[in-house]
């Protein structure tokens, strides 16, 4: 997965290439729905979970998904002026990212041999990357570090839920889960509260990794102990670097050649920049399919086509999931060490 930031920019920028410009109470729905099924990877504070429906969402049917969600809101509702409408935008745009980065992502934070596998140490390297490439990226489009871009202003997070608002929001969901996985969600009589409890857990988490509140809100947590502690590698991995890791060229900038991890022996030297470019062309398309449909231009069925029924993640020809078999990792695993050790540091 690409991380937070990285969904929120290239959301606005599909929108704005389109000329669409949302409401100030829409555009925080609008990048909360970029994140997409990445909330149920984060509900695992709140019970009962819905952390399985996160992988279902990217392994396949995404596209059904999201045709279910955008023809559930009642007429009147479907529109980028309303929360839920800007929602289902979001929504639309987060495949086309994951899909144009994963690939990237994994070869540069995954160790195919075994013998190199060094599990605790290579342990959050993936979400490490995630949070390097945000940092790294925000600073090459807008000039700002995460502390200055805040996060949480930017998801409502500093605003009360609208409780009519999130009813719709899960409304949305329960449609887009029922339709895409009927096996699992059909029969799941707790599906409303599991993703009731994904919004709040992926509130929380968005929240507590915001550096711009991270330092009081974690400090009055006890995060600062925790960091010290088994925890330490695992927090490090979620929270945005402070060190520059400059030598590690995350979003390879130098365009050096990377295999792709499918394993099909293809290569490319695609920058992270530019993988981004391509997922918002995607995005931006995804979004216009969406606005045909509400407006009565295509179906449900070509609605979910456009944006696509494969994997989110590497994938064959057929869209179908496969495991990392080729990778170039960067020296994440020193990385990560170098930042919990000055994070532990600067805490004592």
């Amino acid at each position: 997965m690409a991380a937070q930031i990285s969904h929120m920019l290239s959301g606005e920028a599909a929108l704005g290439s389109l000329g669409i410009e949302l409401a100030a109470e829409a555009l925080p729905y609008f990048r909360l729905g970029c994140q997409g099924p990445d909330i149920f990877y984060h509900n695992q504070r709140t019970k009962p979970s819905g952390l399985h429906y996160g992988s279902l969402a990217h392994r396949r049917r995404f596209g059904s998904l999201v045709a279910a969600a955008a023809s559930s809101l009642a007429q009147g509702k479907c529109s980028p002026e309303r929360p839920e409408g800007a929602y289902v935008l979001g929504l639309s745009t987060h495949a086309a990212l994951d899909r144009a980065t994963h690939p990237f992502i994994v070869c540069r934070s995954f160790w195919v041999d075994p013998e190199e596998s060094d599990g605790p140490r290579r342990r959050g390297c993936h979400a490490f990357l995630e949070r390097l490439l945000d940092r790294e990226l925000l600073a090459l489009r807008e000039g700002h570090s995460p502390a200055e871009y805040g996060i949480s202003a930017k998801l409502g997070l500093d605003r009360p839920v609208d409780r009519g608002t999130e009813a719709a929001l899960i409304s949305l969901w329960e449609a887009g889960l029922r339709a895409a996985f009927p096996k699992a969600a059909l029969a799941d009589g707790l599906l409303g509260r599991r993703i009731a409890n994904a919004l709040a857990d992926g509130r929380h988490f968005y929240g507590a990794t915001d550096p711009t509140r991270a330092e009081a809100e974690n400090a009055a947590s006890g995060w600062r102990a925790r960091l010290a502690g088994e925890e330490g590698r695992y927090l490090v991995s979620i929270l945005y670097p402070e060190l520059p890791h400059r030598e590690l060229d995350a979003m390879n900038m130098a365009k050096r050649s990377w295999p792709h991890p499918a394993g099909d022996g293809s290569t490319s030297d695609a920058s992270y920049p530019e993988l981004v470019a391509q997922g918002e062309e995607q995005a931006a398309r995804a979004i216009a399919a969406v606005l045909d449909f509400w407006s009565g231009a295509s179906t449900a069925t070509e609605l979910a086509s456009a944006i696509g029924e494969g994997g989110l993640s590497l994938v064959d020809a057929e869209g179908v999931s496969l495991p990392p078999k080729a990778s170039s990792p960067l020296a994440l695993p020193e990385a990560m060490d170098e930042e919990l050790d000055f994070r532990v540091r600067r805490a004592s």
